[in-house]
């Protein structure tokens, strides 16, 4: 065998010895792949589909039988009409062809107990996959895996001269597909009328293609890395957009939905912008993205779990619709956009009103009209009393002139076990933030430098220095106000919680978040105006 045909060989020796199933379609690359995978002692088993596309289809899947016989290969083949599948699913023909040939594949191989299933497939494969990709606006253009699953593909990088002129040294014939050379088919369009005039002017143009795909595939394999570290409580908006349209994509093939390149354009856009966007995909899936999340099925909205006061009736909402918070009474509506309420859903909200306006808003948390939880006898939610300690903390540290940033710790038990509040300029020392204070205070109370099972609750997204510090502690749980868009840890600028630390705790975001936020708005205001006037 001349040295030119290791090229062919050398990918398949390490199946030497082992039982492989081929998908052989009586072609040259295929036929190749069958005599090449004797040769260096494997032992392949021929499966043959017949898809039924022509009339005399029948004749090819007879063929591969006969070598396979003469080969000494088992043979196992199957008929199904294609056509008829692709019309009652909606599928074309070329889609529908490759998903039944690798479900027939995937089944031989488990009858005979193959480990693994080889194709044929060639450079110049990969070259006409990438290009249609191109043609398609597909988002990425990887082409075709050399693994997947139990498939491979051994001779993606073989030049198609190369394996006729090994088939002619072994003088084997092969059967050529009619529709290889019918352009109403996009392969064999691309394949006998644009490539030959593309590799007129760019003779490497197979080579160039088939690195374009593994340069993208390497560079998909490294963005989709990053979307899948990102944490529920990430700020999609603050990712670039190449990470966001894999985090969509993976998010949107996880819940079984199809998705286009244009389809997480846009939805990238929404995500990052901030604006609502409501699209229907493939199969009137309904999708929506407001303030900066996504939602693929409307949402579930909790009914009270109280007995609520006789005269507060329970309904959606209505024009005109208000609530009285602590910070003053704002429309419902306002309200509903600043939690982030796709607005398809928010019609389904449960309320209960008074004649005093609304007093109870069905979402998780619920939003509180002022006074109204105490009238309904209902329980305090911790959270919520523990930032308003937390926020008390924050007025005494902006009383001092420091940062109003206040930190609370709960115990196991929900009790507060530590407080702190920022004193930097107190003491001259950058590092006296108000979760480090608070830290400090809940060890001396347990005695322990661990706090599992304990709670954080602070009024500012914490910084990177004190999200290490709740790391190292073990806390279990962090709840913070406002974000932190000059040195957030949890989303505000970096997201620590990406990366693996052995501890992870659960996070929730935006608890009395209005309050944290207008008090840093204030305190900071005031801090210019003095400036100004001096």
């Amino acid at each position: 065998m001349p040295v030119s045909f290791e090229s062919l060989l050398a990918p398949l020796r390490h199946h030497a010895g082992q039982r492989v199933v081929v998908g052989v379609s009586g072609g040259a690359d295929s036929v190749a792949l069958l005599r090449a995978l004797l040769l260096v002692g494997a032992l392949p088993i021929a499966a043959h589909l017949d898809h039924a596309l022509r009339g005399d289809s029948a004749q090819d899947a007879a063929w591969v039988e006969v070598l396979a016989a003469g080969l000494g290969v088992p043979f196992t083949g199957a008929r199904v009409n294609v056509g008829a599948v692709a019309r009652r699913r909606g599928w074309n023909v070329e889609d529908a062809a490759r998903r039944i040939r690798y479900d027939f594949l995937g089944r031989a191989a488990s009858t005979h107990g193959a480990p693994v299933i080889l194709t044929a497939h060639t450079l110049r494969d990969q070259a006409e996959t990438v290009l249609n990709a191109l043609l398609r606006g597909e988002a990425v253009l990887h082409g075709i895996p050399a693994e997947r699953g139990r498939v491979r593909r051994p001779w993606l990088n073989v030049p198609r001269g190369h394996i006729e002129a090994f088939l002619r040294e072994l003088n084997q014939d092969w059967r050529d597909d009619p529709t290889n050379a019918d352009p109403t088919y996009t392969r064999a369009w691309l394949r006998r009328e644009v490539m030959p005039l593309l590799e007129a002017r760019h003779p490497a143009l197979q080579a160039t293609l088939a690195r374009v795909a593994r340069h993208q595939a390497q560079d998909d394999a490294a963005l989709s890395a990053q979307a899948a570290a990102l944490t529920p409580h990430t700020p999609p908006g603050s990712q670039p957009p190449a990470v966001l349209r894999r985090w969509l994509r993976a998010r949107l093939r996880a819940a079984g939905l199809d998705v286009h390149a244009g389809h997480l354009d846009t939805l990238t856009a929404a995500l990052t912008s901030g604006h609502t966007t409501h699209l229907d995909l493939p199969g009137a899936h309904p999708v929506t993205v407001t303030g900066g999340r996504l939602h693929l099925t409307p949402q579930a909205y909790p009914e009270p779990d109280f007995t609520p006061p006789p005269h507060w009736k329970r309904r959606t909402r209505q024009p005109g619709d208000r609530v009285a918070l602590p910070g003053g009474t704002r429309k419902l509506s306002d309200v509903l956009t600043d939690r982030r309420v796709p607005r398809a859903d928010r019609d389904r909200v449960p309320l209960l009103v008074s004649d005093h306006g609304v007093q109870w808003v069905g979402l998780t948390p619920p939003v509180w009209a002022a006074g109204a939880r105490e009238a309904a006898g209902a329980a305090p939610d911790p959270l919520h009393a523990a930032m308003g300690e937390a926020l008390t903390l924050a007025r005494d540290a902006a009383q001092a002139l420091e940062v109003p940033v206040g930190a609370v710790i709960l115990g196991p038990d929900g009790a507060v076990i530590g407080r702190g509040r920022n004193s930097s300029r107190e003491h001259g020392d950058m590092t006296r933030h108000a979760e480090l204070a608070a830290l400090r205070d809940a060890a001396r109370t347990l005695g322990s430098a661990y706090l599992s099972g304990c709670t954080l609750v602070v009024t500012l997204e914490p910084c990177p220095m004190c999200l290490g510090a709740a790391l190292e502690a073990r806390v279990a749980h962090v709840v913070y106000g406002a974000p932190n868009p000059r040195a957030g840890a949890l989303g505000g600028v970096t997201d620590l919680l990406a990366a693996h630390w052995g501890h992870a705790p659960t996070v929730t975001g935006g608890v009395r978040e209005g309050e944290a936020a207008r008090l840093l708005r204030n305190v900071f205001g005031q801090v210019r105006a003095a400036k100004r006037g001096t």
